[in-house]
């Protein structure tokens, strides 16, 4: 339950500069006024610069803010001094809740700071930004009325992407909850060719008319001007100055629209003139929310789902965006370790409220669709029936009954042949340490040969492996499989899809691609990018068998595993890289075949995810017998040390429940 303030009342802060000397000064909205004072000599203008250059480089590492926490103090100490906090606690008292401070901010280098990090001393968290008393806000100088929206249904957004693909897919994802309850309404999004002028102008001139407009793409500053890309025409980069989009929105600001979302890399990075979200909100927008950092996307994943939770949820009674802004941020420091990319969301506010939308009387109802699960579905275990009901990553591992036959045998062969040589074999090797036992001894080349004759090329691929080839959607997966079981399973089971794997070896990345009903075929270099919202990207991390049964040297030994495996970021285009390990990292991960107790099975998740834990929502899947429940559940040894849930089951019961959802979906459709 939001805790109420009294209407009308808030405190402004105004920062400028004089030289390299930094100001504050202040006024209530009962027309009390402080007058300016210096923060002093060693809060100056270069100071806040390598405030603000520290805050970013923490916040594109993850971290929290650290040693800078002392300097968000100090600058707390000295805005709010001289009568400035004075007039806080009275503004406080009178609006009996949290009140709202409109940071006034008009030199470019000023606004680069995250003011919203401001911290009150001896307390730990204590920043503006996450306060539950305080509402920091950038405020706008327009002549432009004023007022809230009353919305007595659900609120409307439209997504433009300009590419499409895996943020468009994050955003929904992240909405999912509200739009199954009936809080947000998805309207069709504009995306890529379709996010081009003048279509893209065409449609906004159209109904439904959304309550919120949500850009994902690129934005930056051309010649001094706010810019955000558009889709790409003819080869050749397309940018939109904001202010023409601003010019453009007019029209719908003073009807319907009431908050624009900036989730662009540079959307909030101030110009000569104004950052785009100023220019927006000047225009005439309620208020605009942008980033002034780039953060990773499971970040803004999650800040975009508490932003609109906060905004639109059925038990308010009204939309208030700086509450849910100020919710936004403490999900990220929550969710995310304290990373300091939770000070990078800022709202420019037009009006003297947060509050953009009414809902008094407001009747919400999820929308009407068909049954999404049959009865069979029903049956199978829920938190599975979650994963595999929404866009998830498989990350398939080598530990499946169904290839325990051959991994034995191997391991068997690797045994005996290093047992006829001079020194004891210990028991209990691991295969890896097998393995690079045998390549010392023998050559990289017989290992290659003794795994050639235990894994003959054409074996079929077991049921389980069929039926999550049946079941994956569009997006990124990974198979360590050193036979192309899946990805023969996946052209079999959907013929219709484009596939693309790629391998990356140690000098080289091998791309084929298996266009719809096509065959496959080797690409000369990876694409620069990929539509993950149609298309199947297909990682082979530990090589082997190509889908045209070729064989390439596969990941065995030690030094392989330590040396052999090339992260993607190297492997592949940067754009093609970010995207995939964007996906990766925001839609929950279904781990099959994979053990904690293998160490590299431990090492490749570290490096797929980094520091961060393994994706909300992530799901073990391990045979009834498999003693690692415990493991997986508790996450000692995963990205983040964060646990995730598990599901024991036989292969015959996972066959049947995919088949059971995979069926309700097409019933669905």
């Amino acid at each position: 339950m939001q805790r109420p303030g009294a209407p009308g009342v808030w405190m402004e802060i105004a920062i400028d500069r004089g030289g390299a000397e930094v100001r504050a000064s202040a006024r209530g909205s009962r027309g009390e006024q402080v007058a300016p004072h210096p923060l002093g000599p060693e809060l100056g203008v270069e100071q806040l610069g390598s405030f603000s250059a520290a805050a970013r480089e923490a916040a594109a590492r993850g971290r929290p803010l650290g040693a800078q926490v002392e300097m968000a103090r100090a600058l707390h100490r000295a805005v709010l001094r001289d009568g400035i906090d004075d007039l806080r606690a009275r503004l406080g008292e009178a609006a009996g809740g949290p009140l709202l401070v409109r940071l006034m901010i008009h030199d470019a280098g000023l606004q680069e700071a995250p003011w919203e990090a401001l911290a009150a001393p001896g307390e730990a968290m204590r920043f503006w930004g996450t306060s539950p008393d305080l509402l920091p806000v950038r405020g706008v100088m327009t002549a432009e009325p004023w007022q809230p929206r009353e919305v007595r249904g659900a609120v409307r957004v439209l997504a433009i992407a300009p590419f499409g693909g895996a943020a468009l897919a994050r955003l929904k994802e992240a909405l999912a909850d509200a739009i199954g309850a009936g809080e947000v309404e998805w309207l069709a999004p504009i995306e890529g060719p379709a996010a081009r002028l003048p279509w893209m102008f065409d449609r906004l001139r159209c109904e439904p008319i959304p309550h919120v407009l949500h850009v994902l793409g690129h934005g930056g500053v051309q010649d001094g001007v706010p810019v955000l890309r558009l889709a790409d025409a003819d080869g050749d980069e397309r940018w939109l100055p904001v202010e023409l989009l601003g010019q453009q929105l007019a029209a719908g600001f003073r009807s319907f629209l009431r908050l624009v979302v900036l989730e662009a890399c540079e959307g909030a990075r101030p110009s000569a003139f104004a950052s785009a979200a100023e220019l927006l909100a000047r225009a005439g927008a309620d208020a605009a929310v942008a980033h002034l950092w780039p953060v990773q996307a499971d970040v803004a994943r999650a800040f975009s789902a508490q932003l609109y939770r906060a905004l639109a949820g059925a038990g308010l009674g009204k939309g208030d965006v700086a509450r849910a802004v100020n919710e936004g941020r403490r999900a990220i420091l929550a969710e995310f370790e304290g990373s300091a990319e939770a000070f990078s969301p800022v709202v420019y506010l037009r009006g003297p409220d947060g509050v953009l939308f009414d809902f008094k009387g407001r009747k919400v109802a999820p929308p009407m669709t068909p049954a999404a699960v049959s009865d069979a579905a029903r049956a199978i275990d829920p938190g599975l029936a979650r994963v595999a009901s929404r866009p998830f990553s498989l990350l398939l591992g080598d530990r499946w009954k169904a290839e325990r036959a051959a991994l034995d045998g191997f391991r068997d062969k690797l045994r005996t042949e290093l047992a006829k040589g001079p020194e004891p074999m210990p028991p209990g090797l691991p295969m890896s340490a097998l393995a690079q036992r045998y390549a010392l001894r023998r050559g990289a080349d017989k290992l290659g040969a003794e795994f050639q004759r235990a894994f003959r090329v054409g074996a079929e691929a077991p049921p389980v492996i069929q039926a999550l080839a049946r079941a994956l959607g569009p997006g990124v997966h990974a198979t360590l499989l050193r036979s192309p079981l899946l990805e023969i399973a996946l052209a079999e089971q959907q013929p219709e899809r484009t596939i693309h794997v790629i391998q990356p070896d140690e000098e080289s990345t091998l791309v084929l691609r298996r266009a719809s009903g096509g065959d496959w075929e080797a690409l000369e270099a990876p694409p620069a990018s990929v539509d993950l919202e149609r298309d199947i990207v297909l990682l082979r991390l530990y090589r082997g068998y190509t889908p045209e049964q070729i064989f390439t040297r596969p990941l065995l030994t030690e030094d392989d595993y330590l040396l052999g495996f090339r992260e993607l970021e190297s492997a592949l285009p940067r754009d093609l890289a970010d995207e995939i390990l964007s996906t990766l990292n925001s839609r929950p991960a279904l781990i099959a075949g994979m053990s904690l107790t293998t160490w590299h099975h431990r090492m490749l998740l570290h490096r797929l995810f980094g520091r961060r834990p393994v994706p909300r929502g992530s799901l073990a899947l391990i045979e009834p017998d498999d003693a690692e429940r415990e493991l997986w559940e508790r996450g000692v040894s995963l990205p983040g040390r964060a646990g995730v849930g598990v599901v024991a089951a036989s292969g015959e019961d996972v066959v049947d429940w995919l088949g059971a959802l995979v069926e309700a979906g097409r019933d669905s459709r």
